[in-house]
């Protein structure tokens, strides 16, 4: 399989590069595009209201922290970094109608903080057919990624990945067999639902249930239900923070104990507050896993958590640290490192022959970034949380 992917890869990079060596006159007029003497103009779609506003506001929350202390400084080269975001409500046909603004009426430069899925894999023929970098998504769809996507940039790990950390600690680490799947019904749920079975197969075991619910809604109890009957270990959800919250308290209040477990989409901070007011037994707490693509918000020992916990503090004041608003800041971090080293002459290819050069970057978290010309995953490692008695998701480390 990852054998077969490199060649794809391979031959679409062959691809892209043969239409760069006839770049159209219009296609050569859009590499400067939201580039002035004194700024670099990028856009963002993503979740500002609606059921997954925590995600998407923190994320830009994270990210603009960054953004303003390189402004305060002096900018890239001289520019300030200006970003116009729309708000999509995790509605991907809002999404596609905020892209298309931003590229043809806002013309801005990139594309940059996307969230969600269901929304993001609307825009990837967009993205390819107007050639124009997209940096930084909050999931880790492999529809993202593969085939590959030579203007798609990423910094956290896959759904994959996640998945097969999950499947890991289940059944590795545990001991347990028997796993079933609580998604939700689209394009995410669907992500992730994949990487488990790809994660099962290589066990030689397969998922024992499977359920759904209607994303935007909490309709969650038929799968309650059906997945109690399999007698399920473990579950593995897929969605966001109200949804997955209530499935717990329901199931518990069915008589039934298993290990959860949900990829860093759900947002911890959102969702250990709706544990909480779901009122689920503390003694139940540790059984609560979540997957994370960044290390811990409160490890104040490493360098780059540190410098995000006083930027945050000093351009958002009274915004508690999360792995979210984290996420978003490594990404801005990466982003400027890019946008930096591109040089004052900055345009869009230069700027993905500068990211496919970058190489054992390091931005503070003890994991270095990096890319390259068929590799747009600058990060892949996966860490492993659980909820604490106070209701945050706390990293652990496995013991053997």
């Amino acid at each position: 399989m990852i054998a077969v992917n490199r060649i794809t890869r391979f031959l679409t990079v062959l691809l892209v590069a043969g239409f760069g060596g006839c770049m159209s006159q219009d296609q050569s007029s859009n590499e400067r595009l939201g580039i002035t003497p004194d700024s670099i103009i990028i856009g963002s779609s993503n979740a500002l209201s609606g059921h997954a506003s925590f995600l998407g506001t923190q994320y830009s929350i994270g990210s603009q922290a960054w953004f303003n202390e390189i402004n305060a400084a002096g900018g890239i080269h001289g520019r300030q970094i200006h970003v116009i975001s729309y708000d999509d409500q995790y509605d991907p046909p809002l999404t596609v109608e905020n892209t298309a603004r931003l590229i043809n009426e806002d013309q801005v430069f990139m594309l940059f903080n996307y969230v969600g899925t269901p929304t993001s894999v609307q825009i990837i023929e967009t993205v390819h057919e107007n050639q124009i970098p997209a940096f930084g998504f909050l999931t880790g769809a492999e529809a993202l990624r593969t085939p590959f996507r030579p203007f798609m940039f990423h910094a956290r790990a896959s759904y994959y990945a996640e998945a097969e950390g999950a499947v890991a600690y289940f059944v590795d680490h545990v001991g347990l067999k028997k796993l079933a799947v609580m998604y939700q019904n689209d394009a995410f749920g669907l992500a992730v639902l994949s990487g488990v079975q790809l994660a099962l197969h290589r066990r030689d075991l397969e998922i024992v249930a499977t359920d759904t619910y209607t994303r935007g809604l909490t309709d969650v109890e038929r799968a309650v239900e059906s997945i109690r009957q399999s007698g399920a270990d473990a579950v593995i959800m897929v969605g966001t923070y109200s949804p997955l919250a209530k499935y717990i308290k329901l199931t518990h209040e069915a008589g039934f104990y298993p290990y959860f477990h949900t990829v860093s989409f759900v947002g911890s901070r959102a969702f250990g507050q709706e544990i909480l007011a779901q009122k689920v037994a503390p003694s139940q707490y540790a059984r609560i896993i979540v997957t994370q693509v960044v290390p811990s918000p409160f490890d104040q020992d490493l360098a780059g958590v540190s410098e995000y916990r006083r930027i945050l503090s000093k351009h958002f004041p009274g915004e508690e640290p999360n792995y979210v608003s984290l996420e978003g800041f490594v990404n801005a971090k990466i982003l400027s490192t890019a946008l930096q080293t591109a040089g004052i002459k900055l345009n869009r290819s230069g700027l993905i022959r500068t990211f496919e050069e970058m190489n054992n970057i390091e931005i503070g978290i003890n994991k270095p970034v990096s890319y390259g010309d068929v590799d747009h995953t600058g990060l892949e490692e996966v860490f492993y949380s659980r909820l604490d008695q106070y209701g945050t998701f706390r990293v652990f480390e496995l013991t053997k």
